[in-house]
This record gives C-alpha cells, structure tokens and sequence, in this order.
C-alpha cells in the first residue's frame, strides 16, 4: 500500500521513487476536499499511485492539477491525469502553454536528457486540451474550498515556472524555484539546474520575491518539506552564487565539461555534504555554461 502522510489542514503527500531513471524523489502533493487538487504530479509513470493515493484519501475528482513547471518531472502526468479528470483545471504559466497543447519540443527535449526511450521509466507525455488550460496572472488568487492558493510567476529555474502560495497555512510549493533540499540534520541546498531556460540572475530575484510572502513552509518537489524557509532560502541564493563564480572561473580558464564537472561534483560533496549524480552534474554544467554563454554573447553586441 502507498505511504500516504498528512501535513496540515488537509495537505497531503507521496513520495516516490524512480531510481533506474532518475536519482532523484518525487514528491506529489495533493490538497483534500470536496474539489481535490493535486500539486506536482511528477512522470506519467507515477499517475498509478496518484490515483491509489487519491482513493485512500477520497479524492474521487479533481478541481485543479498544478505543476509547478512543465519539465517531465514535474508535469510528465498533466495529459493524462487531464484525460482522466476532464472537469479539472491545469494551472499553467504563460510561457508554457503552446508546450502544454503542442509537447512535440518538449518531447524532443525530454529525449536530449534522458534518452530516445524515456517513455519506458517516465510514460508518455501527453497533450492537454486547451480548453482544460488556466493561465494565471503573477499573484493571482484561486479560491477553492475557502483556501486561497496564489500563484507566483518564479523564472530562473526555467521561464515557465510559478509557485503556489497557500495562504491558509502559510506554506509555499516551490518547485524548484528554491533549489533542491539535501537530506540530513543540517539544511542544505544547491541550486536547481537545467538548461537551456537556467537564468541565475533572474532565480536569484524570484528567491528575494518568495521570500518576501514569509512562507512558514516550503514544500519541496524533490526533498520534502522544508521547515526553516528564511534559512533554506538564504542557502539556495548563496550556494546559486558559489557554484556560478566556481564554474564561470573554470570556464574563463578554459577547462573543459569533464574537468568542471568534476570540480562540481566534489565541491557538492566537501562544501554541502550533497553527493551529485552524473546527470545532476550535467545538468548544473550544462544550466551554468549556457547561461554564461548567453550573458557573454549580449556582452559583445
């Protein structure tokens, strides 16, 4: 049976993991009540657990599916969760929504990091019908069941990425618009990666943005809860920093990928106690250097 766990005021999450496919753990949130929602639903290789989870819990519809991004591990089961509850609402930021209707690039991207066959570990990335779209405004209130939930624009990350702001508890789903939480006793935190979206300027301003909404929690796609915010938040800004000044100084020295994914790697585990994956590596090189690029070329314009 899937491990359900309560958090507060109706505020539920799994865990999951996809171990030979990705190193990482999903975390899918689901808010019950008479209209259920469901909040980064992850790979459409987890909507068996989704449904097992909402079963458990009731859920028998759902009012709004809300990813907080469209990369696959976060939105991979829009289109067929979207299919199967066809009243529901899928929360989109504005920059994603022609993805969202048309993933013929985001398919073709998908398959540049995790390969041709991604679909066996992953599923199928489905189209959602247009009609089944919400986009919503920077700070916009949806208001369901006497919750209100305000959605965030937070580019950085990537340009298509919002966060959801529950206002009943204070607590704030962030995607990865504030890094990635590492386990242990002590809070630690790495920027979240991934090109060609990946603005560290940008992602740098979205964390002073959410800090000021004084979330008293963060919940996490990828690590769970996090449960000092002003901290965690502090960490992400300043680890974005070190890890950006450590890879544009190996690149003005001209090493090459390998050599500064080795420098990443090690210095993910002697300064943050984080043990990176090959593709966590790769992805954190290939954010960094082609956000380097990008700000190098309008240099010379």
């Amino acid at each position: 049976m899937i491990d359900i766990r309560k958090l507060t005021d109706e505020i539920y999450w799994i865990e999951a993991r996809l171990t030979q496919v990705v190193p990482s753990t999903f975390v899918v949130y689901f808010i019950r009540g008479p209209k259920g929602v469901v909040l980064d639903p992850g790979p459409a290789s987890l909507v068996p657990q989704i449904l097992e989870a909402m079963q458990s819990l009731g859920l028998k519809d759902l009012a709004y599916i809300m990813p907080t991004h469209i990369h696959v591990d976060h939105a991979g089961a829009i289109g067929k969760l979207a299919q199967l509850y066809p009243n529901a609402k899928v929360v989109i930021h504005p920059a994603g929504v022609k993805h969202v209707i048309d993933p013929s690039r985001l398919i073709e991207s998908t398959k540049t990091v995790f390969g041709p066959d991604f679909e066996v570990g992953l599923g199928r990335i489905l189209p959602v019908p247009e009609s089944q779209i919400k986009i919503p405004q920077d700070g916009e209130i949806i208001t369901i069941d006497g919750r209100e939930l305000q959605i965030i624009h937070s580019p950085g990350h990537a340009p298509h990425h919002i966060a959801i702001f529950d206002r009943s508890v204070q607590g704030l789903f962030c995607g990865e618009a504030l890094g990635l939480m590492g386990g242990g006793s002590q809070p630690r935190v790495l920027p979240a990666v991934a090109p060609p979206g990946f603005d560290q300027e940008v992602y740098l301003e979205t964390m002073e943005k959410l800090r000021k909404l004084r979330p008293q929690l963060l919940f996490y796609a990828h690590g769970g809860v996090g449960w000092q915010p002003d901290e965690l938040i502090t960490l992400a800004a300043e680890n974005t920093r070190l890890l950006g000044d450590l890879i544009l100084k190996a690149l003005k020295s001209g090493k090459n990928t390998e050599a500064i994914g080795s420098m990443v790697k090690e210095a993910a585990r002697s300064h943050f106690g984080i043990e990176l994956s090959d593709m966590d590596v790769a992805m954190t090189v290939g954010g960094y250097g082609t956000y380097f690029n990008k700000i190098s070329k309008k240099g010379t314009n």
